[in-house]
């Protein structure tokens, strides 16, 4: 593939994106190339540095999805506004005001204090992981640790430490899923 072929690829997947934005990326690539020769590098090169074609214009068309939208949207809308169909638009954003005072009074009165005990235990767990992991250092500036038979219950003790530390941390993976899946499913609720 030479630089010519490329730049034709990747302005093939970007034609989605308006003719003022895809050429500026067409350029910017262009330039890319320009740098490349100037450096002393062939355009195989340039073009493995730069990655694939179709890469690199799904990654621009992500970055002015927001731009293309926003022109979309206005077409739709100029359309709606000659027609007078306003009820598409009104009905996009409505809530369920009743679900959402509901579910407020839910999570105040049900939820928030168990929630709220869960996270302090599981806080202490972590903070007694880390002090676990330390007893150690804590022995060792108590008067050494060079002595085997008060070396073993310490690296027992340090070796629950990390294993409570390992746990907290899948424990806590958990529950951030769980946390997530669960104002997920609120917001359905109150979106109907």
């Amino acid at each position: 593939m030479n630089k010519k072929r490329y730049l034709q690829e990747l302005d093939y997947h970007l034609r989605s994106l308006p003719d003022e934005v895809r050429h500026d990326i067409i350029e910017m690539y262009h330039d890319q190339f320009k740098i490349a020769e100037l450096e002393g590098r062939s355009e195989q090169d340039a073009i493995l540095s730069l990655g694939r074609a179709k890469a690199n214009a799904e990654k621009e068309l992500a970055l002015y999805a927001d731009q293309f939208e926003l022109d979309q949207s206005f077409k739709h809308d100029s359309f709606e506004e000659d027609w007078g169909d306003q009820s598409i638009k009104q009905t996009k954003h409505k809530v369920n005001v009743f679900a959402l005072i509901m579910l407020i009074l839910f999570n105040l009165t049900i939820v928030l204090f168990p929630a709220l005990a869960i996270f302090l235990i599981g806080l202490t767990f972590w903070f007694l992981s880390i002090v676990l992991m330390m007893t150690p250092l804590f022995a060792f500036w108590h008067g050494g640790l060079w002595s085997f038979p008060e070396l073993y219950p310490v690296l027992a003790v340090c070796g629950l430490g990390i294993l409570l530390f390992v746990a907290m941390h899948y424990l806590t993976r958990l529950s951030n899923r769980l946390i997530h899946l669960y104002f997920n499913g609120m917001t359905r609720l109150v979106k109907g």
